[in-house]
Formats: C-alpha cells, sequence, structure tokens
C-alpha cells in the first residue's frame, strides 16, 4: 500500500493535481491523504486589530476550509475511500514537511501548472522544502491519462536507482512504458559505472524492467539540447527520474524537466 498525500490550494493547480492523484490512486494500490495548511496573512494585508483582526482572519480560514472541503468532495466521485482533508494555520512548508515524516508517506503530489517560464519550477525545486523532502514527488503540471509513462535517463541520473524507486510504485501496473537516454554531452562527473555508454545504460535498464515484467515499448538515445529533447517527449501521462537535493541550476536535466508539459515523478539520488 503506497500512502500518498496531496497538498491543497485553493486553486486550479490544486484540483487538477488532485484529480490526478485519484486517477493514479486507482491504478496503484493506495492510501490517499489530503492536507491544506493557511499561512498567516502578514500584518499589513489584514485590517485593523484586536478583535477586528481576529474575526476577519477567522472569516478568511472558514471560507478557505469550505472551499477545501468542496474540493475534496468532488474528487471523491472518482475516488470513494478519499478521507476528510487534514487542515491547519502555520509555515506551510514546515507544517507539510512535517507530516510527511510523522506519518512516513511514500509519496508526496502538488500542483504546478505547466508555463513557458522555468523560473517557478527552479524555485520549488531548489526551495528548502523539497530539498528536505523524505519521499518521491510527483508534481502535476497537467491533468493527462497515464497510458504512457517515461522514465528519462542521462549522465546525471542513477539508472539502478531510478528504476528500483518507480517499480516500487508501479510494477504490475499496465501501462505503456518507455525509455529514453538523453545525451546532453554535459560536463559534470557521470554517476554511471565506468565503461557504461549510453546504449550499454539502455540495455542494463531495458533488461532489469524486463525481468520485473514491465519491458519497455520504446527504447532510444535521444542526442538533443534540452528544450529540443523536450518538444520530443509527446503524449505521456508521467515522466519519471531523479536528481540530486543540490542540483545545478545549470544541469540540462533539469532543464529539460522543466520544458516537459507533464506530471513528473522525481526521485531523489
Amino acid at each position: 500500500m503506497i500512502k500518498t498525500i496531496v497538498s491543497l490550494e485553493t486553486n486550479l493547480a490544486s484540483s487538477i493535481a488532485l484529480r490526478y492523484a485519484c486517477r493514479l490512486a486507482n491504478l496503484i494500490e493506495t492510501e490517499l491523504h489530503t492536507i491544506h495548511v493557511k499561512e498567516p496573512d502578514a500584518e499589513s494585508s489584514s485590517p485593523g486589530s484586536g478583535w477586528v483582526r481576529k474575526t476577519w482572519e477567522d472569516a478568511v480560514l472558514t471560507a478557505e476550509q469550505t472551499e477545501i472541503r468542496r474540493m475534496v468532495k468532488a474528487a471523491r466521485a472518482s475516488y470513494p475511500r478519499l478521507g476528510p482533508p487534514k487542515m491547519s494555520v502555520g509555515d506551510r512548508e514546515k507544517e507539510i514537511l512535517y507530516e510527511l515524516q510523522s506519518g512516513r508517506y511514500d509519496l508526496f503530489v502538488e500542483g504546478a501548472l505547466h508555463t513557458f517560464n522555468s523560473a517557478p519550477f527552479y524555485s520549488k525545486i531548489h526551495s528548502w522544502f523539497y530539498r528536505n523532502t523524505p519521499c518521491p514527488i510527483i508534481l502535476v503540471k497537467n491533468l493527462v491519462g497515464l497510458e504512457k509513462v517515461l522514465l528519462v535517463l542521462s549522465s546525471d541520473v542513477n539508472y539502478a536507482k531510478l528504476i528500483a524507486t518507480f517499480l516500487k510504485f508501479f510494477k504490475g501496473v499496465k501501462v505503456e512504458l518507455d525509455l529514453i537516454y538523453c545525451d546532453f554531452n554535459a560536463q559534470a562527473k557521470p554517476v554511471r559505472p565506468k565503461g557504461e555508454d549510453a546504449d550499454t545504460i539502455l540495455r542494463n535498464a531495458e533488461k532489469i524492467l524486463s525481468e520485473n515484467e514491465m519491458p519497455p515499448a520504446h527504447c532510444r538515445v535521444v542526442q538533443n539540447s534540452p528544450d529540443k529533447a523536450a518538444e520530443l517527449m509527446q503524449g505521456y501521462g508521467l515522466v519519471a527520474s531523479s536528481i540530486y537535493r543540490q542540483t545545478s541550476k545549470k544541469s540540462p536535466l533539469l532543464e529539460l524537466l522543466s520544458r516537459t508539459p507533464y506530471p513528473l515523478f522525481l526521485c531523489w539520488q
């Protein structure tokens, strides 16, 4: 049973993330939870002081909680086992991180709508919260079907660890699986074993997946810049890869992932 929690805000990105998580929960054996953390407003944004301020804050909190409950109630149409959301007031990142750690979750899901501006993606990946998240993350950029999944390898990716993590969640799931190795000609020191070229890595990765009854439908090496490689990735319901917690902003793999319009499955290495 995969214990999953979805972070919810009163916005479209969270609504899409929750609907996507419900689709995922209908594919893999999942215990699905939701959480909403209301951050206290800055002094300057709240009217008055004393009981006036307190009354105003309570009204805002109640309105947000009502909207979150409605969002969760609507999601039960596709996933009836979804329970009531966990809700609190405080520092969002600290509260959610505490819940992830104390609840021993296997997967964290949140929404982040795809845009052509990569800055918000980089900011999120390099945030204190992401660098301390104890489990893999699914970052939902669009609401898509889960019929096709892509595993992305590169010189920066420990493919054996990525595949092991992926299989923990998706082994036995009936999806069309593709495998690509992106050759960005990166200057960074590779994490792959010495002597393994792209074709060897693909063969080894394909062998591991096939031995676990998830043979890739297609395997190929892509020798393009990150933006061109992203253009070749079409029609996927999930794109999976692994990154370092201290990944450089100049990482070609990170640039590729920022340009991908599909939900991302990110695990740490």
